[in-house]
């Protein structure tokens, strides 16, 4: 297991766990510099940097934003953001509104499919955090509707579904924009689920990314070292995580299930810090 995991989430997304509950699993497991980067919100950060700062964990505090091209979604991991950026925070604010629209009509289709669901139930699963479709997954399990996560995606959820829901996303560019306004680091997450990365890295390096999520807990060793070179080619910070979203949810996306270099976290404290007067620094324990 590593030492380091760039790539989680809580309850304050998608995730199972709540911030605290996933920094005691950190520290049990032996992790000591955690990213926290959930969907779309930093609600999660404060309990989880509280729950770190009476353990031996280092809380990195980080985003995952969710956009997309013709090819697909792209999500850009912002590391060692200020949470409180009026930029951000205004994003974030519309992101919240619109995926609250989404459900109520994900809702809506589940219930003309004969599921008698409501926007009480999915709120209840989400536990507060951002609602995504991964709560009415586990909502449809529950419920006996499907017996997976994976398959009430392939029933229900899953693009060109019966309940699916198209997203409005903005452009990867403008998530670049939004992590360097918070005085964060861009890094592209897992490069190879929209295609080719290296259209995705023609247009994202110009105008700020800085790294690419090259150990990632789904990719196979051969293809993780592909992508240390990809970094490597265009001056690329290479990082990585497990993608971890909690116990029962996808088991080759384990917490500590990848090795991340300390130069990696290093470097994008380092690109952080550039951009805004000396910041970014993990606290000391």
């Amino acid at each position: 297991m590593g030492s380091i995991d760039l790539h989680t989430h809580t309850t304050a997304s998608d995730g199972i766990l709540s911030p605290e509950e996933l920094v005691e699993l950190a520290a049990v497991r032996g992790i000591e510099v955690l990213g926290i980067t959930d969907h779309d919100t930093v609600a999660g950060l404060p309990a989880a940097q509280s729950a770190a700062a009476h353990r031996s964990v280092k809380i990195v505090p980080g985003i995952e934003l969710s956009t997309a091209v013709e090819t697909g979604e792209v999500h850009i991991l912002g590391y060692f953001i200020d949470p409180a950026d009026p930029v951000l925070q205004a994003h974030l604010a519309s992101l919240a509104a619109a995926r609250r629209e989404r459900a109520q009509r994900m809702v809506d289709r589940l219930r003309d499919l004969g599921i008698p669901v409501t926007m009480e139930d999915l709120e209840a699963i989400a536990q507060g955090g951002t609602i995504t479709r991964a709560h009415a997954a586990r909502l449809l399990v529950a419920r006996g509707f499907a017996g997976s996560i994976d398959e009430a995606f392939e029933r229900f959820l899953g693009r060109n579904r019966p309940a699916y829901v198209p997203r409005t996303y903005p452009s990867p560019r403008r998530a670049v924009e939004i992590v360097l306004a918070a005085g964060g680091a861009p890094v592209l997450a897992h490069p190879l689920s929209a295609g080719d990365p290296e259209t995705i890295l023609e247009e994202l390096v110009p105008v700020g990314l800085v790294g690419l999520e090259a150990w990632y807990a789904e990719y196979a060793p051969e293809i993780q070292r592909e992508l240390v070179a990809l970094a490597a080619r265009w001056g690329l910070i290479p990082t990585g995580g497990s993608d971890y979203h909690g116990p029962g949810f996808r088991a080759e996306r384990e917490l500590g299930s990848v090795d991340v270099p300390r130069q990696s976290v290093d470097m994008l404290a380092a690109r952080a810090r550039s951009g805004r007067g000396g910041a970014a620094t993990l606290p000391e324990q």
